[in-house]
């Protein structure tokens, strides 16, 4: 059945790493439509069997079979074959790794059997993911929510995102209600474009695959693929529980139900946002008003006012950090949590003490605001770090919302500010001279190969356009803690904070390999070469060690393409 067809493998990419590759059907004769051939299949039992025989066969050809990820696509309607969920069963007590992606949900209605199919599978470590959401909505909506642990939206989803704000907002909408309300992972196909990619990133954590990324691959080309973090059930945002707790007040039938539903809101709603009012013998007045501070909550989020409210606080030059009259940090700033290296939201006032012993004197400076008459006081404040004294400016400004106090800090320290590269989106090279380096370990310095070739072929238009392309192609395989600056010309610096240097040289012999696979798709040719040097004694010895190692690497590599 399968004598004139092969497998490619199509990678998947999650922050820049391979996580799984999908078996993809292939034939030789481009006269054969892959899709009508599949379709055509009457007994999807044995084809499905036959399928996951040869692709775990060509799998254990790899010296790294263990260790990849698979993806095999069956038609959903094997699921309800007693004879498929046996032999599967024996067949991933064994191999593990595996992906079963579900297709054909359009043709299927048993629902329950399926779910059952399913479960049993699960106990032998097998992971779903539901394929072409959005391609046909006749069943998608029902099957979605299968315990299935991926969605796979359909590249006509996201064909357009880059020319229409209605089909991006589609997008969007579908990704918050598969990541968020479900609480699946989302894996996105079909990306070919670095607008795409860039428009999906907004989104959240997701994993991706595409001609963007690459082509499907020989299967003695796949590399071990990345751990992905389990999933912790049970856990939603506050917003998602409080509209949660909204709609089961509104579906309340009895005033009893009503009074349960608001108790249930005020064990949710701690803080008392929604105002919730502790005496209230009228429910069905109360039920009112919780709907109408909630309106007006929601309608304040989307106004230009609160949005420039939330983003002076999340992004100006102080350490902002709110607490409640107890001591407890409801709200901190990023640049307070990059500070202290550490997030005090749900860390118990004692906790953070034990680890930050002049805390209690914020928590003192606190009190006295809160049990004094002023609603604002300021103080000079002088903290000791490695590096000697840093003096700091606090403001303090007590604030009451339903009955209860919280105190605003806004915390002010003398750092220069620091710009962006216009063209590659990058830190500029006085980045180096922040405080904000004492936060990495290891410094690599980057030097294209091929650029200047490019450059001088095709002109300086292109040759922006290509470092334009490659740092923002790097910067997906990065972490969101490394630190990208462009030095100058076509080198770049990368900051790390692992200690490990034989990590890092294998992180970028891996985002190396990619890069030259990106390009070469391109059919251009452009790679790097670099070296890496330790901040331990400063930036500047690093730069002159990781400089040299990169030199030496650069000649080395010149020799061995000779």
């Amino acid at each position: 059945m399968l004598s004139n067809l092969s497998f490619h493998y199509q990678p998947r990419y999650i922050n820049g790493e391979v996580s799984s590759y999908e078996a993809l059907l292939c034939a030789a004769e481009e006269s054969i439509n892959i899709q009508n051939y599949i379709d055509s299949v009457e007994d999807t039992v044995s084809f499905d069997l036959m399928v996951i025989r040869q692709v775990l066969e060509q799998r254990a050809v790899n010296h790294c079979a263990s260790k990849i990820r698979i993806a095999i696509n069956v038609s959903i309607n094997s699921l309800i074959n007693h004879e498929f969920i046996k032999q599967c069963k024996e067949i991933f007590a064994v191999e593990k790794n595996i992906i079963l992606e579900l297709t054909s949900h359009d043709r299927s209605h048993d629902f329950s059997q399926i779910q059952a199919a399913i479960a049993e599978l699960k106990s032998v470590d097998v992971s779903f993911a539901l394929d072409d959401y959005g391609k046909g909505y006749i069943n998608s909506e029902m099957f979605i929510h299968l315990d299935v642990d991926y969605i796979k939206l359909d590249r006509k989803l996201i064909e357009n995102i880059d020319q229409s704000y209605v089909a991006y907002s589609l997008v969007r909408t579908t990704y918050e209600k598969i990541a968020k309300v479900l609480g699946k992972r989302v894996i996105v196909e079909g990306i070919e474009t670095f607008e795409q990619l860039n428009l999906l990133k907004q989104f959240g954590e997701m994993e991706y695959q595409g001609f963007y990324f690459s082509k499907p691959l020989h299967v003695d080309k796949l590399q071990p693929t990345k751990s992905l973090p389990v999933i912790a059930k049970g856990q939603q945002s506050l917003c998602l529980a409080l509209d949660r707790a909204i709609y089961d007040l509104n579906r309340s039938k009895s005033p009893i139900e009503v009074k349960l539903a608001i108790e249930n809101l005020t064990k949710i709603d701690h803080y008392n946002i929604i105002g919730v009012s502790p005496n209230s013998f009228d429910v069905y007045a109360e039920q009112h008003r919780i709907n109408e501070n909630y309106k007006e909550i929601l309608e304040n989020c989307n106004s230009a006012p609160s949005l420039l409210m939330s983003s002076l606080i999340s992004t100006c030059d102080a350490f902002v950090i709110i607490r409640d009259h107890q001591g407890n940090t409801i709200y901190n700033n990023q640049k307070h949590i990059d500070y202290l290296n550490m997030d005090l939201v749900n860390v118990p006032v004692d906790e953070v003490c034990r680890i930050f012993p002049d805390y209690r004197t914020c928590l003192a400076l606190d009190q006295e605001l809160l049990n004094g008459d002023s609603c604002f006081i300021t103080s000079n404040e002088t903290v000791e770090t490695e590096s000697g004294n840093q003096s700091f400016h606090t403001y303090r400004q007590k604030l009451t919302h339903f009955g209860k106090d919280f105190v605003i800090c806004s915390v002010y320290e003398d750092n220069g500010k620091i710009s962006i590269d216009n063209l590659t989106g990058c830190f500029q090279k006085h980045y180096l001279e922040s405080s904000y380096v004492k936060d990495h370990q290891r410094l690599v310095f980057i030097d294209l190969d091929g650029f200047k070739l490019i450059n001088d072929s095709h002109g300086h238009s292109k040759g922006d356009q290509v470092l334009r392309d490659f740092a923002y192609t790097m910067k997906t395989m990065l972490r969101e803690s490394d630190i990208m600056i462009r030095f100058g010309g076509d080198e770049f610096i990368v900051l790390f904070d692992s200690q490990h240097i034989d990590v890092i040289d294998k992180r970028m012999e891996k985002i190396r390999h990619s890069i030259e696979a990106h390009f070469s798709s391109q059919k251009l040719y452009l790679s790097f070469s670099y070296g890496i040097g330790i901040l331990d004694g400063g930036v500047k010895l690093a730069l002159e060690i990781a400089d040299k190692n990169m030199y030496r690497q650069k000649k080395s590599r010149k020799l061995a393409r000779c």
